[in-house]
Formats: C-alpha cells, sequence, structure tokens
C-alpha cells in the first residue's frame, strides 16, 4: 500500500508539473502506478471524498482544508506569482466556494479547480505573497497549511521543482486542537478574478442573443488589457487587445448579426487588433466585457455602453503586459486598483497627472504628485520594459489606464499605470519599450520626468525573434542560436522520463508539447536559474531530438526523423511548384531602371520563371509561377525607392591683401671753373655745363638752371604705383658759381580685397554636382586656315560628389580649382592660366559645415639699391641708395555645407 501511495504521489505530481522522480521507473510503469493509486485513494463506497471547507484559521497564517475522508496529496510551490499547489486525485471541490478572496500579510487568495481527462484531480491554489514559506501538516480528515515569512528574499522569476518544496508530504500527524476550533470564525468568500492571463487569440464567434449580436474573441486566459473605440465613415468598431497574438490563422471572419458584417483581423508586435465593419451606417450602443477565456461585445439598442473607466479599471489587473517576460515584474492578480480604496486613503497623497509626449527626439513622460513622490525604478533583464514604482500614493480611477505611444514615433510602445498595492500604498507605472531604449530621471519640486531615447549601443534585432520567450519555428526551420528569454527555472532530476520532462516544461510555458512515439529514455540534469527555453533545447540535443513548430504546438522527434520531414516537404514543395500553373504580371518601376533591376529579380524567381522589361513605359514582364511573382514584387518594392537627395550650399571667399612702398634719391652738381665759359657737371669730366653770356655785355650769369647730369640717380622704382616727388635747387651767384640740384622720389600703397560667392544646387545620391564661376578668354590664333578667336577658361570650379550614409551623415568627394590669367603671353598671344586645385574626401553630419582652404599665396619683396659702402652710412647713406618694399597675400576659402531633403510624406 505504501509502495502504491508514493507511485501515485509521484505520477501526480508529474500530471501537475511535469517533475521527474528520482527513481528508475519507465512511463509506462509510472502510469500504471498512478492509476493504480488513484483508485486505491477512493472510498471503499465507490463515494468520492469531498473537500468541505477551506478556511483561513489563527492570525491569517494558517489554511485548513476540511475533508470527508483521509486524502492523499502532492504540495509543489511555484513563483512570479508565487502560489503553494495542492494537488489531490479523486477529490470533490464542489462544496468549495472559488475564487476566496483573503488579501493578508501572507495570502491574496485561495482557488479550487479540477483537471484531468476525467476532470478527477483537484487542485487548490494559495496565492502567496512575497517571501512566504509554508510546512503541510494532515490529520485524520484534514490538511494543515502553515505559513511563515522568510527573511531573506528568493530570487523573482524562478520555478521551484523537485526540491525540498516540491515534495510529497503524506505525514500522517495530527492537527492542532485549535484548529478545529478556529474553523467557526472563518471569513466569508469574496469573489476574485482568475490570476492566468492571456496569450493568444484561438477563435472568434458571433451570435444573436435578444435582438442584440453578441461577438466573442476567445482567448486561452485572461486578457484583461484591452482598448475600444469606434470610427465613422464607414462605421466600425475597433478592438486591441493587448498582449497577444493571433492563433486563428485568419486575417478576416464573415459574423452573424444585424449590425457588424465581418471582422478583420491585424497582428502587431504588442497586441491584436479586431476590425469590425458595421453592416449599417450608424452603429448602435455596444459594450465590451472581459471573461476567463473571452472577450465580449455586444451591440444592440438595449445594450449599457460600457463606461470609459471600465477598461482601464480592467487593464489594471494585470501588473505586466503578457508579451513583456521581464522577470522582476510580477504579474499580481487581481490588481488593487479596481479595489475601492478607504477614505483614510484616499485623503493621502495622489498622482494628479501621467502624461507623455514627444519632445524633439525623445519621449518624455511626465509624473505629477500632490507630494514630492519617492520612487524606486528599475529595468527589465531584456531591456525592452521599465518599471516605475511609487510609495505612499494612491491614483484615481481617471489615470487607472494604458496609454497607447507607438503613433508618436519614439522608443516607448505604451504606458500603463494603476494601484499596484493599497497596503502599504504604491502606484505603479509600467513603460512598454518597442526597442532597448536608455532613459533619464530628472525629479522636480512634486514631480518627476523620464526621457526615453535609442541606446547608443542597441544591437541589431532580428524581426523574426520570438518576443515572449517562446520558441519560433517558422515551417520547421529552427532559429540559429536563439537568444533565450523565457521564463527562468531550476530543475533537478535523476533519471527521469524525457516524456515527464516535457510535459513539466508544456505547463511553465503554456505551449502544447507534442512528442513522438520514438521519444524515449530517461535524463538526469541540474539545472540552476536558466531560461526554460534553454533547457528545452538542452534537452532536446542531449537526446538526439529535434522540435517543429505546426500552428500552436510544438512537436518533439529524433532529429534524424525531423530532417527526413523537411527534406521529404521540400521536395514535395518543389514537385508541386513544377504544376503550378505560370502567370504574367506587369511591374512598374518608379524610381530606378527596369533593366537595372533585372538580375536582381531573376535571383528570386523560380526554375520556371522569367523576366523582361519594356524600355518604353520603364516595367518589368515577370512570368512565373504565383509564389515567384510575390518574391519578385516584393524585391521590386524593396529596391525601388526614391532616391535621397542633398541640397549642397557653398560659400566660396576670395581675399586679398597687399602693401607697397617705394623710396629713392637723384643729385647733381654744377660748377664753374676760372675762365671757362661754361659750367662743369659733378661726377663727369665729359659733359658740357651751362653756357654764360659774354661778360663784356652782361652780368657773370644770364641764367642757372639744375644740374644737367645727376651725380646719383637712384629714384624710386614705382611698385606702388604713380610717385610723389620733392626738388630744390641751391647754388651760388657771382665767381665761381655753383649750382646744387636735389630730388626725392618716394610713393606708398595699401588695398584689401574680398569677393564671396554663394552658390547652391541640389543632386542626388552618388551623384556628381558641379559648380563653375568666371570667364572665357578670347585670343586671335592664325593659321593656313586663317584668323580664327579661340577661349580659354579662367574660372573657379567646385565637383561635389555627396554619399548618404546610414547614420545620416554625408561623405563628400570634393573637388576644387580656381583658374585665373597668368603673367605670361605666348608669341601667338595666347595667355596663360595660373592654376590652384584642391581635391579630397570629408564626413560632414547633415546641416553642418566644412571648410576647404589652403590655398594660400603670399609674395613678400624687400629691395634695396645704393652705392657700396656709401649706403650703408648711417642717415648719410640715404643719399646714396633706394628702397622698395611690396607684400601681397592672396587665400581662397570654400565653405560647404550639405543638407539632406527630407521627404515631405515622412511624419
Amino acid at each position: 500500500m505504501r509502495q502504491a501511495l508514493f507511485a501515485m504521489v509521484l505520477g501526480g505530481a508529474f500530471a501537475v508539473t511535469g517533475c521527474a522522480s528520482t527513481g528508475t521507473m519507465g512511463t509506462g510503469e509510472a502510469d500504471k502506478a498512478e492509476t493504480q493509486a488513484a483508485d486505491e485513494a477512493k472510498p471503499d463506497s465507490g463515494e468520492k471524498i469531498a473537500v468541505e471547507y477551506v478556511n483561513v484559521v489563527g492570525d491569517g497564517d494558517r489554511v485548513l482544508i476540511g475533508t470527508t475522508g483521509q486524502v492523499k496529496y502532492t504540495v509543489f510551490k511555484l513563483s512570479d506569482p508565487s502560489r503553494l499547489i495542492i494537488d489531490m486525485p479523486g477529490i470533490d471541490l464542489s462544496k468549495v466556494v472559488s475564487p476566496m478572496q483573503v488579501g493578508n500579510d501572507y495570502l491574496g487568495e485561495i482557488t479550487a479547480v479540477t483537471y484531468g481527462d476525467d476532470k478527477d484531480i483537484g487542485r487548490i491554489v494559495i496565492a502567496l505573497n512575497e517571501n512566504i514559506d509554508h510546512e503541510v501538516k494532515t490529520g485524520d480528515n484534514s490538511i494543515l497549511v502553515s505559513l511563515t515569512k522568510l527573511t531573506g528574499e528568493q530570487p523573482a522569476g524562478s520555478i521551484i521543482a523537485a526540491s525540498s518544496e516540491t515534495v510529497t508530504e503524506v505525514a500522517l500527524e495530527a492537527a492542532p486542537e485549535n484548529a478545529v476550533e478556529a474553523v467557526e470564525a472563518a471569513p466569508s468568500a469574496i469573489a476574485a478574478s482568475p490570476a492566468k492571463a492571456a496569450s493568444k487569440v484561438l477563435k472568434v464567434s458571433s451570435s444573436k442573443e435578444d435582438g442584440n449580436t453578441v461577438i466573442r474573441i476567445a482567448t486561452d486566459g485572461l486578457a484583461a488589457n484591452f482598448n475600444s473605440f469606434v470610427l465613422s465613415d464607414p462605421a466600425r468598431i475597433v478592438v486591441d487587445v493587448l498582449g497577444v497574438s493571433n492563433s486563428t490563422g485568419k486575417d478576416s471572419q464573415k459574423l452573424q448579426g444585424s449590425f457588424v458584417k465581418n471582422v478583420r483581423i491585424g497582428s502587431y508586435s504588442d497586441k491584436a487588433r479586431f476590425v469590425f465593419d458595421g453592416s449599417v451606417k450608424k452603429l448602435p450602443p455596444y459594450s465590451v466585457t472581459a471573461e476567463d477565456g473571452a472577450i465580449v461585445l455586444a451591440i444592440g439598442p438595449s445594450v449599457t455602453p460600457t463606461p470609459k473607466a471600465a477598461p482601464a479599471m480592467v487593464q489594471a489587473q494585470k501588473a505586466e503586459p503578457v508579451s513583456a517576460p521581464v522577470e522582476t515584474v510580477k504579474a499580481e492578480a487581481p490588481a488593487p486598483a479596481a479595489v475601492e480604496a478607504p477614505a483614510s486613503v484616499a485623503e493621502g497623497p495622489k498622482v494628479e497627472k501621467v502624461d507623455y509626449k514627444k519632445v524633439g527626439d525623445k519621449g518624455r513622460l511626465t509624473i505629477v504628485s500632490s507630494e514630492k513622490p519617492e520612487y524606486r525604478i528599475r529595468e527589465g533583464k531584456d531591456g525592452k520594459t521599465v518599471v516605475l514604482d511609487i510609495k505612499n500614493v494612491t491614483i484615481p480611477e481617471a489615470l487607472t489606464r494604458t496609454l497607447d505611444a507607438s503613433k508618436l514615433n519614439t522608443m516607448v510602445a505604451s504606458i500603463s499605470s494603476y494601484q499596484e498595492s493599497l497596503s502599504p500604498r504604491s502606484v505603479r507605472v509600467l513603460v512598454k519599450l518597442k526597442d532597448k531604449a536608455s532613459y533619464n530621471v530628472q525629479e522636480l519640486e512634486n514631480s518627476l520626468a523620464i526621457d526615453f531615447v535609442q541606446a547608443a549601443s542597441a544591437p541589431a534585432i532580428d524581426a523574426e525573434a520570438p518576443s515572449d520567450g517562446k520558441i519560433v519555428l517558422d515551417k520547421g526551420i529552427k532559429i540559429a542560436e536563439p537568444e533565450y528569454n523565457g521564463k527562468r527555472i531550476d530543475l533537478d532530476m535523476m533519471d527521469a522520463n524525457v516524456s515527464d520532462v516535457l510535459r513539466l516544461l508544456a505547463e511553465i510555458s503554456n505551449l502544447n508539447i507534442v512528442a513522438s512515439d520514438d521519444v524515449k529514455g530517461t535524463i538526469s540534469l541540474r539545472l540552476k536559474n536558466v531560461p526554460w527555453d534553454q533547457a528545452f533545447d538542452i534537452i532536446l540535443k542531449s537526446k538526439g531530438l529535434d522540435s517543429i513548430r505546426e500552428g500552436n504546438v510544438i512537436r518533439v522527434a529524433p532529429a534524424l526523423r525531423v530532417r527526413q520531414e523537411r527534406e521529404s516537404a521540400l521536395a514535395s514543395r518543389k514537385a508541386e511548384e513544377k504544376l503550378e500553373d505560370m502567370e504574367i504580371e506587369f511591374v512598374a518601376v518608379n524610381y530606378a531602371t527596369a533593366e537595372d533591376l533585372v538580375a536582381q529579380v531573376k535571383g528570386v524567381l523560380s526554375d520556371r520563371g522569367d523576366i523582361t522589361t519594356d524600355k518604353r513605359t520603364n516595367m518589368l514582364i515577370i512570368k512565373d509561377i504565383r509564389s515567384g511573382i510575390d518574391k519578385a514584387r516584393n524585391v521590386v518594392t524593396k529596391l525601388d525607392t526614391a532616391i535621397p537627395q542633398v541640397l549642397i550650399e557653398a560659400r566660396i571667399v576670395e581675399a586679398s591683401s597687399s602693401f607697397a612702398r617705394d623710396l629713392g634719391i637723384q643729385w647733381g652738381v654744377d660748377f664753374q671753373s676760372a675762365g671757362n665759359p661754361l659750367t662743369t657737371t659733378f661726377g663727369s669730366t665729359t659733359t658740357a655745363g651751362q653756357a654764360l653770356a659774354a661778360p663784356a655785355t652782361a652780368p657773370t650769369f644770364t641764367s642757372v638752371t639744375g644740374a644737367q647730369k645727376f651725380a646719383v640717380n637712384l629714384p624710386a622704382t614705382g611698385n606702388a604705383g604713380t610717385l610723389g616727388a620733392l626738388g630744390f635747387i641751391l647754388g651760388k651767384a657771382g665767381v665761381n658759381p655753383m649750382v646744387l640740384d636735389l630730388r626725392l622720389s618716394a610713393g606708398e600703397s595699401q588695398g584689401q580685397l574680398k569677393t564671396i560667392s554663394r552658390p547652391r544646387i541640389t543632386t542626388l545620391d552618388n551623384k556628381e554636382a558641379t559648380i563653375e564661376q568666371g570667364e572665357s578668354i578670347p585670343y586671335e590664333t592664325t593659321s593656313a586656315a586663317g584668323t580664327s578667336t579661340t577661349f580659354i577658361d579662367a574660372k573657379l570650379s567646385l565637383k561635389v560628389t555627396p554619399h548618404i550614409t546610414p547614420d545620416g551623415s554625408v561623405l563628400m568627394k570634393i573637388e576644387a580649382t580656381r583658374n585665373s590669367v597668368g603673367s605670361l603671353t605666348s608669341v601667338g598671344g595666347a595667355p596663360s592660366i595660373s592654376k590652384k586645385e584642391s581635391r579630397t574626401e570629408v564626413l560632414v553630419q547633415d546641416g553642418e559645415t566644412t571648410v576647404i582652404g589652403g590655398i594660400v599665396i603670399t609674395d613678400k619683396n624687400n629691395q634695396e639699391k645704393g652705392i657700396p659702402f656709401l649706403k650703408d652710412i648711417p642717415l648719410l647713406g640715404w643719399f646714396s641708395k633706394n628702397k622698395s618694399v611690396t607684400d601681397s597675400q592672396q587665400e581662397l576659402l570654400i565653405f560647404i555645407t550639405p543638407k539632406i531633403i527630407k521627404d515631405k510624406s515622412v511624419g
């Protein structure tokens, strides 16, 4: 008897949790022992043992289960949320009021359900608070569960299986006497909502009831997080169910009823959308309510519209969307947001505003409280959920809601705010992100401002990667190197049947896992804090198994068989393609050239496919089976996109400065020797001076002019332009007259020139743009054919080829040329050209400016001429020399600013 009892308990654990035993019993033997133990658990009279009551006794730290006879049971504990499971085979739970709301420091609620093929296994689920341990004892006709608080905190998100808390407890100890007396003081049961949340939609059905149209959206659990609204022209009702996926296998479906004709189903990453098209111009009132396993939409004249606050209160029953597998965020059920707060609580600090808006390129969440908030913020391990807990505050029903932020084009998908608990008071704001993002918290006087921006080092995410912790297999093709993000579990098993381990994983993951007859054998493993999908993968690999997904069922079989099935399916698919009818389709190409897309499109066609082009209409003519045409259309859609354009603004600045100074001197002396009628010029022995008048008839000199020759002749060079001159004559009359003629010449010039050109040009990505400015200089050439005029260009030319990089920068190839007329001329009259060129490649951010410089010409000249030695004498040396100074500088600067022309249709 004790051996059968042990086998029954062990089999019950497998049926409920999938945990393996520590023995070596085979699958068939375990099933047989389980059946035998279940039969022995029933009374001899043939009547089922019934549970008469489930009461909370003592100080709320004990649960007493009274039965009509001795029962056998299995106890195990699960987490996230923390709950204690008691399974009793062959038990009647019809007398138990379920669910029963408790809500003390130890537990939240107690529910009773039956399951199994014949509904012959009774299960009592006790929802525990955090850090609560348990101990189970049995009496003659009772089970006593004692709860105690733990000093340490168990890691969130783990499931304890085959550990000390999952051992079957069947000790035949008597219950304490005071436990029986405390039955009279048991509180009455209060209705509460179930804790399981829906993850997928199974089907949509409709019916007529009392003149109304009733539509049921069947789910696999409680779909409490939903929104609804009405659209007109044409009339239609939209219901968004958050956190679920479409598993109906349909995109649209016809409905029965007088007010709607069909439903269109859309799938998104975070929700499923149902659009009910009305069959009348104006729809009557409607209501949307959530039940366990369905969302009910009622439409008709006698329907009472659902209050706007109702969906928000229902949404608050979940602390976390199903599609966000964040282990640190627990799903609390029921949510305290739907519970009416006492007056003393309502008078305390409150959350007054929860608002989200787009500010520039980031999203800002603003939370305003009546007092300075005390908060804690944390991020989920997947990086796609941020949880903000605000302590010692309450939130009104008007703010208990879910905001859909997906249309603001920011990193935030949705924001849910609700009352997380009333004792102690705590408000939770759950932010679901589209992708990994960074956030910054700013504390103001009575508010918090949280800015969300895209993470700088966020890795690229595969669009086909699973987001809900499930292994996604598409048509038997397994994703290579998957990222495991399932719920973390602990497994410690010795010689456990592989099929039983798969049953355990099926219950943990809420998936349907079917093992083929060839899946046999046992496995021993010890895994600590690993994702369940990684454990699933390890078990399959270690036993030479593989899995494929068919609809919502994962099938497990030997790897060789799976490979053969895939090869067979591939061969069948190719054979079917050869039998399909050929179709012809004309695909218009808008931006590219049809001939340029032929090679890319031909690569996705089937072996029978063919493609030609029509140059006149720029169209592709595709002949292939339907699947090949669809692939070809997809390639054309991806490649035939508008080429982005770049506006190039240039600033061409030519600056020049010049300075010149000239200084020179000329002087000479005429004198008369005794007895010589002519004067003699100093410094010359051959030059005659001035003629004198006859002494007998006139004075000594009739006229005196300046020196005819200069002893020092060093005038200014004239580099400074038109010169100024200063001259004077000194002389002596009488006997032996003498004349000194002195001339000073000097000049100075200074100038500055700045020329600015501002050309603008728009060009396509990777297309060269040219900007030119200058003149064509004509000159005549003579040949045997005659005289002709030829032109040569002297211009400023700028060539730019832009390329837009994926991060929004612009890579530019720049060639700048400045040609000007030179100082030389050929014999035929052709002028020379002075060239200045620069070539470079620069990377510039959109809207920023780059500068091309370096074409600088500096000309300095300091020249001095004079009589050797004499010109070096201080001061007096200026009578024997001249000096010329020139200084000129020319510089060419080019400023280039590229601007990407945004598509006006975006945003």
